[in-house]
């Protein structure tokens, strides 16, 4: 009923100013201006005595229905008389809100008409002395229907960016000081423009951490009020200025600029109507500018600091401020923990000195763990003011820590045990975990060395899989924090143990084998490579023998391959290849198992592969280089370790040779003989060496002969036989016949050296004759001939 009468009233006093207008208009040359001025207060008088009654009564009303409620202690900064006011709208909030508690719903002021009206909200830069940006928000709003009286108190709400109001929310000091440092202006109807703080404006200036805003809260006004009276403030503040007092405004966080919010309500109508829908009264806009710069204002920049990485279980923090140092001002950190074991409240540590280097250390009560956060603000206070600056807090760094996954891990078929290795780089409390076949979990402890063991698990079959894990645990909660990768593995089955043999034989000159350190070319040789299973139970499937043939053999024979039982049984195996590799070129002998008769699964069961070759002469003073591998499968199919058995043999000289020969043999300054007479060499070049490789060993014999007689170097003149063999003291002209000088049956491969003394070797034997010349040079050629045949 009370809206009601208030909607008629409202009508009345329309077409009373109607009326009055028209009156005005068509008669005003009539009346005179004493009539009219009695005419005029009669009817305000009327209009107000209507309304008071009405507005009291509706008051008094406690509506079903209620937009916002609102109950909060916010920062204000006014005149004495300001602040009473400004207390008053908090106590009548706080008790409106209380009373709604009483009555289990809420309690809802009489909603006033300021939704009707014009509202508008813009910004403007400037800038200051030192080029520093100095913001003007600018919010006003206009009546658009005639006769509205406004019995409660207005109230303008200017909504900051969020990268201001984050630093004043819940901060009382910050607050003060942004109030205080606000410039602008303010108006309403009755009242020309004035400061802001002005004692004799009477408006109240205040902010609200709840809704991030600024209230400037108007004396009530019971004036009939005209179409275009407004209310106004405009409000600047210096970035400068801010930033003097600690309130540093960062970039805009949306890249952009920084958005802005403005709206028109009451006291009666509730604090939270800045949050109203956007429309009628409420207005939003922008700072446009990405960053408000102080441009040289004379502070020092003061940005955050830098944390060394923080780890887990640190008990000391450090980090450096990244900046040079103002000699006017200390500098200080603060460092905020956020705990991850739901402590509420965060940790402050406050006053963190710096030293001259930048760099700062604090000690925490209690050690650091994974999850929590830390963040710094560092702060530089004047040494002659009671400015300071305040640099933006840092972004939250995480407390570090590392865990290294399961790297060994032993499980073996017919154990209840597993065992192995996670080593870990840093410090903690750690568990691990093991899932069998995707089934039950099992838990057991890391220690310091990184070793963990379960015991008396199931029964391992072979086959099963085991996934593991390592947890690290809070040593505040006992909680896992973190977890490793999950790492998986079968447990293997008994795995077969293969003994590998390779036997290099060569035949002797019986004809007989025997064990052969080396050969020799032409000799024969035999290869044996034997594969047999050594434990039980056990099983060796898809066998594979490999057995490359080296270079330097010749007349390969066909391999064989046989299988023996433990019992001594021996059965001929078919499915041996030979093959070449494409990497090498070399032929090898291959075999692989598909028939399961042919696995084994007996201890002392084996594989035997022969064949015999002939080394070639062209391999002479080389080396045969034999390979075998052997692999293969456990019974579940994983393969086997391969196993590979490599073997060289030098291959020596087979041949009966001249192992060294003298080229030279001279006889210098020899006196001119009145006789036959025999000469013994001055130098022999080198010893005379032979050598008989041969396997099977026979006498042999050394022969020479004049293969062109001595001559002069300078005439014609050739003298025939000149030269002689002594043999054990008997001398035997060399002709150009072949003569024997030496024979030798050798029992090793090892050098016969042909002597040479005066019993035995080569003598220079000459008489006088024409062709001999006194200082004359002459030079002769022998043969020599190594023979193993009879003459």
């Amino acid at each position: 009923m009370a809206h009601y009468r208030m909607y008629v009233l409202n009508i009345y006093a329309l077409y009373i100013f109607v009326i009055i207008h028209i009156i005005s208009k068509k008669e005003r040359m009539v009346l005179n201006k004493f009539v009219w001025g009695i005419f005029s207060c009669i009817i305000s008088w009327l209009f107000l005595s209507l309304t008071q009654p009405l507005i009291a009564h509706s008051e008094t009303l406690n509506p079903t229905t209620h937009a916002f409620t609102f109950s909060e202690t916010f920062t204000s900064v006014s005149t004495e008389q300001q602040t009473t006011q400004a207390t008053d709208i908090v106590e009548q909030e706080t008790e409106q809100t209380h009373a709604s508690s009483e009555n289990d719903e809420p309690m809802a002021p009489t909603p006033a008409s300021v939704s009707v009206g014009n509202s508008t909200l813009k910004s403007t830069l400037s800038t200051g002395t030192y080029n520093q940006d100095i913001i003007t928000l600018s919010y006003e709003y206009s009546v658009t229907l005639i006769g509205l009286a406004i019995n409660d108190r207005p109230i303008i709400a200017i909504q900051l960016p969020t990268e201001i109001s984050s630093q004043l929310d819940n901060d009382t000091l910050k607050q003060q000081d942004f109030l205080t440092l606000l410039t602008g202006t303010v108006s309403y109807p009755g009242t020309a423009t004035q400061d802001i703080h002005s004692s004799t404006n009477g408006v109240s200036l205040s902010y609200s951490s709840t809704y991030h805003s600024v209230y400037l809260t108007f004396p009530s006004s019971t004036l009939v009020l005209l179409p275009g009276t407004k209310w106004s403030a405009a409000i600047s503040f210096d970035v400068g200025a801010l930033y003097k007092r600690g309130i540093s405004i960062p970039p805009a966080l949306n890249g952009k600029d920084y958005p802005i919010r403005g709206t028109f309500t009451d006291v009666g109508t509730g604090l939270g109507a800045i949050n109203i829908i956007i429309g009628n009264n409420t207005k939003t806009g922008v700072i446009s500018k990405a960053q408000l710069s102080l441009g040289n204002y004379p502070v020092p920049q003061v940005t955050p600091a830098k944390l060394t990485q923080p780890n887990h279980l640190d008990t000391t923090v450090t980090g450096t401020i990244q900046q040079v140092q103002d000699p006017n001002y200390n500098y200080s950190v603060q460092l905020t923990l956020n705990r991850h074991d739901g402590t509420t409240t965060p940790i402050v540590v406050k006053g963190i000195s710096v030293d001259a280097a930048g760099n700062f250390s604090t000690s925490l009560a209690s050690p650091l763990e994974y999850g929590d956060t830390l963040s710094t603000i560092v702060f530089a206070r004047s040494k002659t003011s009671t400015d300071y600056i305040q640099s933006n807090p840092s972004a939250d760094q995480s407390v570090n820590w590392s865990i290294q996954p399961v790297t060994n891990v032993v499980a073996n078929a017919g154990s209840t045990q597993l065992s192995g290795k996670a080593s870990q780089a840093s410090n903690g409390t750690y568990q691990v975990k093991v899932q069998i076949n995707g089934g039950s979990i099992y838990t057991t402890s890391l220690d310091s060395n990184g070793h963990f063991q379960f015991a008396n698990l199931p029964t391992f079959q072979g086959g099963e899989t085991v996934s593991l894990w390592v947890q690290g645990l809070s040593n505040r909660t006992g909680l896992p924090l973190l977890t490793s990768s999950t790492v998986s593995q079968t447990v293997a089955y008994s795995v077969p143990q293969l003994t590998v043999t390779q036997i290099i034989e060569r035949k002797n000159a019986q004809g007989l084998w025997e064990a052969a350190n080396s050969v020799v070319s032409g000799q024969i040789i035999r290869f044996t490579l034997t594969t047999r299973l050594t434990n039980q139970p056990a099983t060796w499937m898809n066998q594979q023998l490999r057995a490359t043939v080296p270079k330097g053999l010749s007349q390969l024979s066909a391999a064989t391959l046989t299988k023996q039982s433990a019992a001594g049984l021996s059965t001929p195996i078919a499915g041996l290849q030979l093959l070449t590799d494409s990497s090498t070129g070399l032929p090898y002998w291959s075999y692989h198992n598909s028939l399961p008769a042919d696995n084994f699964t007996e201890a002392n069961t084996q594989f035997t592969l022969q064949y015999t070759a002939t080394v070639t002469e062209e391999w002479i003073n080389q080396f045969l280089l034999f390979s075998s591998t052997v692999t293969g499968n456990d019974g579940g199919g994983t393969p086997i370790t391969p196993i590979t058995k490599e073997q060289s043999l030098p291959i020596k000289n087979g041949t009966l040779r001249f192992v060294q020969i003298p080229t030279t043999v001279s006889f210098k300054n020899l006196p001119f003989p009145s006789k036959r007479t025999l000469y013994s060499p001055s130098t022999i070049s080198a010893p005379f060496l032979i050598a008989d490789g041969r396997v099977a060993k026979t006498p042999w014999r050394l022969l020479v002969r004049e293969s062109q007689p001595m001559h002069s170097t300078s005439t014609n003149k050739t003298i025939q036989q000149a030269f002689i063999y002594r043999k054990n003291g008997s001398d035997f002209p060399i002709s150009s016949l072949a003569t024997e000088v030496y024979q030798y049956t050798a029992t090793d491969d090892n050098n016969v050296e042909i002597p040479w003394n005066q019993q035995n070797g080569l003598f220079l034997s000459v008489a006088p004759d024409l062709n001999l010349t006194v200082k004359e040079s002459y030079t002769a050629e022998l043969q020599w001939i190594l023979s193993d045949t009879p003459l």
